[in-house]
């Protein structure tokens, strides 16, 4: 059974003791943008304790580099609470992104958000 939250960038659905993240924007060109989707996400581990996070990035084409420190920032906030962050249904512009950055090896990535659920088993 999962529990369904859907708000103007992002749509959080629980499947136990893991949160699926599925941003619903192509694109975060500027700070305020970037800011307003990750905020909730942040949120989710300090202030609801949801440390297990599958975040799905189907719908984002690119991430700007402010994008990029907010992921490694959850990333250690959800280390930091005993869970883990993985990231799925990466673009190739996403991808190029992580491994020019060399950040790619920070982060559990899996194809599919079903492989990310099942990670956590």
């Amino acid at each position: 059974m999962s529990s369904k939250h859907e708000g103007h960038w992002l749509e959080r659905e629980d499947f136990g003791a893991v949160t699926v993240v599925r941003l619903k924007t192509a694109k975060a060109l500027d700070d305020e943008t970037t800011r307003a989707v990750f905020a909730p996400i942040h949120s989710l581990v300090a202030d609801v304790g949801r440390n297990n996070l599958v975040l799905n990035l189907a719908a984002v084409e690119y991430l700007p580099s402010l994008a990029l420190g907010k992921l490694v920032m959850l990333n250690r906030e959800a280390q930091v609470g005993k869970g883990r962050l993985v990231l799925c249904h990466m673009a190739p512009a996403v991808k190029r992104a992580l491994d020019s950055t060399r950040l790619k090896d920070i982060f559990s990535i899996c194809a599919t958000e079903q492989e990310a659920l099942q990670s956590f088993s």
